[in-house]
């Protein structure tokens, strides 16, 4: 009290008249102080005052004991170049206070006018600081689950420079995890496929989901085939600043299809050398004609050739044999289209072995229109066969991968609920919604009671079937067209457009968590309970997630207040103010 009498009336603490620097300081609202040469405080603002309390002397403390003491030795450095005549600016770290959790703030210091020293300000940025530690937490959590799946996943700039690579994609592209960063992608792969990996970005550009076939190839390994889908990332605009780019590995898929490429490419010539066995059907007189090359598909002998239709039909399959001896039906339907026919069909060959066969073929009429000869060749397909379905087997194989994936991207796996990334995206469009046609909008906020004492008294696992209880019980009181999530921990989020009085419902959500009788000794009411924040939006308030999800926050901290096991709910109906409009 003392030292701010002295202020007001000019002096520093030892009686002499204040400098400029230390009048200054008196005037302002953030802490400031004022640091002689030798690095001792000479002069303390008020503001810092209260920050510190009795922990600093207003005047001759040493400036670093100011500095909280996690921080303290990282700033002795900037204290020593400040006071060698070399201010430093921008340095955050924590302030020292008598009591509760030091505050992060921003340091500046610089030459104080008119005085011998420098002057330090302080500017409070702890909640800011906090935010982006819990940002780069999370950013750290994120990129650990993304390093653990076998895609490669990449977060680009419009222009398609590379942002962000995990694991799997730092490996297919011979970059360091973590990187650095900031080459073009496109760069890193074949120049062959780049024309198209250029469409796809400037498709992704201008919003629209694209998708190309790529390749990796590393010295020394074998190349890697991918499937590129790229995804446009919208901003608040709307308009996508970045490009996510997830590749699934296909080079399985790719190879297959390359055999079944080069098990064509053997028919051809197959073809093209008489590999083909040509047969001549006569209808009428059911004589079959054919050459050697046909006897050695079928696995026969030709010196013992087949001369008849009905020869022919045990050695096809029994599934086939109906439809490829079928003649009247299919030479009829050849006549009426004046083409040929083509049928695929099994064989079973004496060793037992079965292959697939095609067989076309066209069909000659005799003079009254009907139909007299077939003349065809048969040809061995069971290698371009197998890897048609090999093929169909892994399309399937990818589809329902990506199926799980998005599956796994949308749905909180604990609870089955969907999760905080469809909350966010499903609170923009309910909102759009709800302000076009002019609709209410309740959101409650639910939260599991004495959740950690529950999990230390009867475990994780028990916690766990808590947990799907409740999901349980607010399924059950939703309806088809309403939003519940798993918010995070104990905590659930559950969105009811078109809601004005919501007090039912909650009652009804009290009375589906009462009877899941889960016992919790540690509660005052022996039994599971939970906390309830509701806020209902009235037409013409102002729906920004945000805003929704603050006010339910709001509600429920209430709701705790009050001795839990309760829902406090907030009615909205403030119009939206000019800038949120």
């Amino acid at each position: 009290m003392g030292n701010a009498i002295e202020s007001a009336n000019g002096l520093s603490s030892s009686g002499e008249p204040a400098s400029a620097a230390a009048r200054l300081i008196d005037l302002l609202r953030m802490p400031a102080c004022l640091v002689g040469p030798d690095g001792g405080v000479r002069r303390m603002n008020a503001a810092w005052l209260r920050l510190a309390g009795a922990v600093v002397r207003p005047t001759g403390t040493p400036w670093a004991q100011l500095i909280d003491a996690r921080d303290r030795d990282a700033v002795l450095a900037r204290l020593d170049s400040a006071a060698a005549g070399a201010p430093s600016a921008g340095l955050e770290c924590r302030l020292a206070t008598e009591q509760g959790p030091a505050r992060w703030h921003a340091l500046q210091l610089q030459d104080a006018p008119g005085a011998a020293g420098w002057l330090c300000l302080a500017t409070d940025i702890h909640d800011l600081k906090i935010g982006m530690l819990q940002l780069q937490a999370q950013a750290r959590t994120q990129a650990q689950m993304l390093d653990a799946g076998p895609d490669c996943i990449k977060l680009l700039s419009a222009d398609g420079r590379l942002l962000y690579a995990n694991r799997a994609a730092c490996t297919a592209l011979g970059l360091c995890a973590g990187g650095p960063f900031g080459m073009r992608w496109l760069d890193l792969l074949p120049a062959e496929v780049r024309p198209l990996g250029e469409q796809a970005l400037a498709a992704a550009g201008s919003g629209r989901p694209a998708r190309f076939p790529g390749r990796s190839v590393l010295p020394g390994l074998q190349a890697r085939h991918w499937d590129n889908m790229l995804t446009p990332v919208p901003g608040p605009d709307g308009i996508g600043p970045a490009i996510l780019c997830i590749s699934r590995e296909v080079t399985q898929a790719h190879e297959a299809q390359e055999s079944l490429r080069r098990s064509q490419q053997r028919l051809a010539m197959a073809a093209s050398v008489g590999g083909l066995g040509v047969w001549d059907y006569d209808i009428r007189q059911d004589v079959l004609l054919c050459d050697d090359a046909w006897h050695g598909i079928m696995g026969l002998d030709p010196a013992t050739p087949v001369r008849s239709l009905a020869a022919f039909r045990p050695i096809i399959h029994p599934e086939d044999v109906e439809r490829a001896t079928e003649i009247d039906e299919t030479a009829a339907q050849a006549i009426a289209t004046q083409g040929h026919y083509k049928l695929e069909f099994r064989i079973v060959r004496p060793d037992g072995e079965i292959r697939w066969v095609r067989s076309v073929a066209s069909i000659l009429q005799a003079e009254d229109g009907t139909p007299a000869r077939a003349i065809g060749f048969i040809i061995d397909i069971t290698d371009a066969r197998q890897g048609e379905m090999h093929l169909r087997e892994t399309n399937r194989a990818l589809a329902s991968d990506k199926l799980a994936l998005l599956r796994q991207s949308q749905e909180d796996p604990l609870t089955g609920l969907a999760n905080r990334r469809v909350l966010d995206q499903e609170l923009v469009r309910i909102c759009a919604q709800a302000r076009e046609a002019g609709e209410a909008v309740t959101v409650a906020m639910v939260d599991v009671d004495h959740f950690k004492a529950y999990n230390d008294r009867y475990g994780h696992l028990h916690g766990d079937d808590a947990l799907r209880g409740v999901a349980r019980a607010l399924q059950s009181v939703a309806r088809h067209t309403d939003l519940v999530t798993r918010y995070g921990g104990e905590e659930f989020v559950a969105v009811f457009p078109g809601i004005r009085q919501p007090e039912p419902l909650l009652e009804r959500l009290a009375q589906a968590i009462e009877a899941l009788a889960l016992p919790h000794a540690a509660s005052p009411h022996g039994r599971l309970t939970a906390s309830c924040g509701c806020a209902v939006f009235a037409p013409g308030a102002e729906l920004r997630p945000t805003v929704l999800l603050q006010a339910c926050d709001v509600a429920l901290y209430e709701a705790k207040a009050a001795g839990r096991n309760r829902s406090v709910i907030h009615l909205r109906s403030d119009p939206p103010r000019a800038a949120a409009q």
